[in-house]
């Protein structure tokens, strides 16, 4: 992330636009990654489980 002459965050898209954010939507952006990691770790421990389950069933 860079700084321009507003002090606002700006982020690039997957084609290198500049996106210029504005500081009341920074706390959007740190919302969605919340969540996102939220979803990321549920995903895992759910998969984990799985993975405990079958291996649990193949020492039996």
């Amino acid at each position: 992330m860079q700084n321009i002459e507003k002090n606002s965050p700006i982020i690039k898209d997957k084609d290198g636009k500049t996106i210029e954010v504005p500081v009341e939507g920074s706390i959007g952006l740190l919302a969605l990654g919340y969540k996102g990691l939220m979803a990321w770790r549920m995903k895992r421990k759910e998969v984990g489980n799985l993975l405990n389950k079958k291996e649990n069933e193949q020492k039996k």
